[in-house]
């Protein structure tokens, strides 16, 4: 009998919620400049490595199993037989090679679902970039990994001399073995037996955190400053999905947002949310579709996890208030710091274990989106996932190319038409925005406003340029839908990209 792992119910959910419109995939795009005297086909040359390795290493050797055949608990089992020419696909961009050809191939590539009886990764290495660079482009499951899990994934080389590493479905990780639960006999009463049974001393802690959402529902908070799952006023990023997908991405310094962390009394994922309301609200006022009511994220906490398990989901959410609903950066700032710190401050008194479960049950409206005619009728219990994970601190070289960018790329589902992802690697702030193509305009422009509201921010908190953000802070109330400015116009922060 094949090994297998039970999936734990955040796991499940992302299998629940795969639909032809709701591919549940995510992935990381990284782009990289070759080694001093490569050759022309040095791309093709990093392909037959890869390309010369066997999947062996969870999770990547994993095969979903169960699903549509009356099991309501699927599990994953190792597959011994893997088509790696599937999983592996090597493609080149079309002259010039630019940063449009890669968004137009990347929010392609992103818009095809996976196949449910295959291993749930695919590796795109992608030749022909501007200066004779190349990208890979991988796409997972999100039942596999979240986003703390990917990176750990990563099997890089710090050293660019010893950087021939093998492949991330052929890293040897240490890891324990699972003994598999077999799933109950009794439908549906055996899924919530799964998630309490096993773990009854958790159950003060879960109903605990159950007991003060549903207080907060009624307006009995823990503090002023807590947002409640009943706060977001509906959005057009609040809609039924199509399939397609459309990708973009903006670039900044840690340092920079760092230092506007340090001058505001927030943190850096502070300045993150900030920079995204202050080019939400402007991008939503051009459209002239800006709520009166401040828009709310959601944003992943990741909780501790097993070191020795590849792969697999351990996160919660905690709801914040953007302050979309107030021109003044400073306040608006303000709004985003203390919401943020009341979000953080209430799942502190659940335990790890507590929080997976709690995870599951709040974001139950989610997967009822998934029905046929619900879809977007469950009123939002928030506007936008706004997610910071944390990426490698120091340079990664494969097979001596350096890798110069590690963009995000998320997943979106009815309901939620946009996802803002942020990951930090080598110093360096990479936004990555995942909208959907039918119902997000002009998303280039969402990323081109995000390096102009850090640029807002810088001037605010360490410029002192009260008067020139009190203009920016009103622009966008001129004529509906204008065009923004083209991308690699103006300071660094503010190129934004397709991909």
């Amino acid at each position: 009998m094949a090994d297998s792992k039970l999936l734990n119910l955040l796991d499940l959910s992302f299998v629940l919620m795969e639909t032809r419109q709701t591919p549940m995939h995510v992935a990381g795009l990284q782009t990289f400049v070759l080694p001093a005297g490569a050759p022309r086909d040095y791309p093709r040359k990093v392909y037959e490595y890869l390309r010369s390795f066997p999947v062996t290493a969870a999770p990547f050797n994993y095969r979903l199993r169960g699903v549509g055949s009356g099991r309501l608990r699927p599990t994953f089992e190792v597959a011994e037989k893997i088509d790696l020419d599937y999983h592996l696909r090597h493609s080149a961009l079309p002259y010039p090679g630019g940063e449009r050809e890669l968004g137009i191939l990347v929010s392609r590539l992103h818009s095809n679902p996976m196949d449910l009886d295959r291993p749930l990764w695919e590796i795109h290495l992608i030749e022909g970039l501007q200066g004779g660079r190349f990208a890979l482009y991988c796409k997972l499951h999100h039942s596999l990994a979240d986003g703390v899990s990917g990176v750990g994934l990563l099997n890089f080389s710090t050293d660019p001399h010893a950087s021939e590493t093998p492949p991330i479905w052929a890293a040897d990780r240490p890891r324990k073995v699972r003994t598999p639960t077999i799933p109950g006999r009794f439908g549906a009463f055996s899924l919530l037996q799964a998630a309490f049974a096993s773990q009854a001393k958790e159950l003060p802690s879960l109903v605990q955190g159950l007991a003060g959402t549903a207080k907060a529902l009624f307006g009995v908070k823990p503090s002023p400053d807590f947002t409640s799952l009943a706060e977001a006023p509906r959005t057009i990023f609040n809609v039924n999905v199509t399939p397609q997908r459309r990708v973009a991405t903006q670039a900044s310094s840690l340092e920079r947002l760092q230092a506007i962390g340090a001058a505001a009394g927030g943190s850096i994922n502070d300045v993150v949310l900030a920079a995204s309301s202050g080019a939400m609200r402007r991008f939503l006022l051009e459209l002239g579709e800006l709520p009166r009511k401040s828009l709310v994220t959601s944003i992943p906490v990741a909780l501790p996890r097993d070191s020795s398990q590849a792969g697999g989901n351990a996160i919660s959410f905690a709801n914040v208030r953007l302050g979309t609903d107030i021109e003044d950066v400073r306040e608006r700032f303000d709004v985003i710091r203390r919401s943020s710190t009341a979000g953080r401050d209430f799942l502190k008194q659940m335990s790890t274990r507590a929080l997976m479960d709690y995870t599951v049950l709040i974001s139950s409206p989610q997967i009822l989106t998934r029905l046929p005619g619900i879809g977007s009728r469950v009123p939002p219990t928030y506007n936008v996932i706004i997610s910071n994970v944390p990426g490698p601190r120091g340079k990664l070289y494969f097979l001596g190319s350096e890798m110069e960018a590690y963009y995000p790329i998320s997943a979106l589902f009815h309901g939620q038409a946009l996802n803002i992802t942020v990951l930090s690697y080598a110093g360096g702030l990479y936004f990555g925005f995942t909208g959907c193509a039918d119902k997000v305009p002009h998303l280039q422009r969402l990323a081109v406003y995000t390096g102009e509201a850090i640029d807002e921010l810088e001037r605010v908190f360490l410029g002192g340029g009260d008067k020139k953000v009190r203009k920016a802070g009103k622009a966008g109330k001129g004529r509906k839908g204008r065009k923004g400015r083209k991308a690699g116009k103006g300071r660094k922060a503010g190129k934004g990209r397709k991909a």
